[in-house]
């Protein structure tokens, strides 16, 4: 499994020039890799269609705003996850790529019964998705 960090995150000026001049496909790649879930399953969730998504990184080509946009927000989960594990817990040998790949694949009754993957697709989606992840960490989760 990838590991994704930057080395200096970079400032919001530059997150906002990143996702208008759209992410490099090969770059999105590596960042699914990260993810314990098959590629197809992840862009599902992400309402990018696989074979665009291939034939753009086959080409050179960069992703649509709005889907790196997507993108970056899932990724930003496994940091938020990573960080909610240093604060509360013992982080010696947990792999918060995996567990999230989990938890985004299993039902939440706080979705309603649905999966965490499937409200991916919209950053309001997200939004209510980080928002769960953080109630988890204070012992508000339902």
């Amino acid at each position: 499994m990838a590991s994704l960090a930057f080395a200096v995150p970079p400032t919001p000026a530059e997150h906002v020039k990143m996702l208008r001049a759209g992410l490099p496909a090969g770059t999105a790649k590596a960042m699914l890799a990260a993810f314990d879930l098959p590629t197809g399953q992840l862009l599902a969730g992400l309402n990018i269609a696989v074979a665009t998504f291939n034939r753009k990184v086959l080409r050179g080509e960069t992703l649509a705003p709005d889907e790196s946009e997507r993108l970056l927000g899932m990724v930003a989960m496994i940091a938020q996850v990573q960080r909610m594990v240093n604060e509360s817990g013992d982080p010696t040998g947990f792999d918060a790529a995996n567990w999230l790949s989990r938890w985004l694949s299993e039902p939440v009754p706080a979705l309603g019964g649905t999966r965490p993957l499937d409200w991916l697709d919209t950053m309001a989606g997200q939004t209510v998705v980080r928002q769960i992840l953080a109630r988890m960490q204070t012992g508000a989760y339902s």
